[in-house]
């Protein structure tokens, strides 16, 4: 008992003082579990190694919630700049209609970029809705079987003309 009770006092403070780094943040801290003979033993061992396995679960829970928020933050960082740019121009074209007036030789010009820029601004809007549906988990997504092969062939077929402008020639070997 002598020899017993003093190592038992030691390991259970050395799980308490796990316990109490672990409840004040410092998530990185291990409990010493058995090393050369040091470190909590026997059924500690198996507590200690748990609270262990819970602090590094939770370690990796909150990196990986700050890396969600980072990419939210960039996300709306560039979703903001893609749609204050055709925005921008759009303003800046209109005011040279106003400036011009509409009877301007330049005025069609004007109207076809503004009616342009507005597209793109509804395409991008309309990307954005999706990409915020999807991301809710409020677009039901159905798993099925696809034919690569077909698919391949129907994109190269759509895209025909922007590759043969670019003077590129895809082949394909099965």
């Amino acid at each position: 008992i002598i020899f017993l009770v003093p190592k038992i006092v030691e390991e259970y403070l050395e799980i308490k003082k796990g316990v109490e780094e672990v409840k004040h943040g410092n998530l990185t801290y291990k409990i010493p579990v058995n090393e050369d003979g040091k470190g909590v033993r026997g059924e500690f061992a198996r507590l200690a190694s748990d609270i262990n396995d819970i602090s590094q679960a939770s370690n990796i829970a909150i990196q990986n919630e700050l890396k969600s928020q980072r990419l939210k933050t960039e996300l709306i960082s560039n979703v903001s700049h893609d749609l204050k740019t055709p925005l921008t121009s759009m303003v800046s074209y209109i005011d040279l209609l106003k400036k011009e007036g509409l009877d301007s030789q330049n005025a069609p010009e004007y109207l076809d970029i503004i009616d342009m820029k507005t597209e793109r601004l509804k395409n991008l809007t309309e990307n954005l809705f999706e990409a915020a549906k999807a991301s809710s988990g409020a677009i039901p997504v159905n798993m099925e079987a696809i034919d690569l092969s077909s698919m391949l062939t129907q994109t190269l077929v759509e895209m025909e003309e922007r590759l043969a402008a670019r003077n590129l020639v895809v082949q394909i070997k099965n």
